[in-house]
């Protein structure tokens, strides 16, 4: 009886905070113009950088079979909401000199 009772506390906690997660990340995406897509404006439209499209890189592998895998891998400069939210927080334990975006 008592297994049950704690079983069911912890999952109504493990609950609240899954939901408090999900919630943070929609309101922070929301209120900082995040763009999960990747198609909002740079911060600094002068910059040649920031005008950049993304960066690829193509990897070919040959197998045994004689068959050819190519692997495309695509970087790109806009984060995800939760990694500019992470960094903000790490960024609070760990202060410097630079902007939270960039560390």
């Amino acid at each position: 009886m008592r297994a049950a009772v704690w079983n069911t506390r912890a999952a109504l906690l493990y609950s609240l905070g899954g939901w408090t997660m999900l919630g943070a990340m929609i309101h922070y995406s929301r209120t900082s113009g995040g763009d999960i897509a990747g198609g909002g404006q740079p911060e600094n439209e002068s910059d040649p950088q920031a005008q950049q499209g993304p960066h690829h890189e193509v990897f070919v592998t040959d197998t045994a079979f004689g068959l050819r895998v190519t692997t495309t891998v695509t970087y790109r400069e806009v984060q995800p909401p939760i990694t500019r939210l992470l960094r903000r927080v790490k960024s609070f334990f760990y202060p410097n000199d630079v902007p939270p975006s960039e560390n």
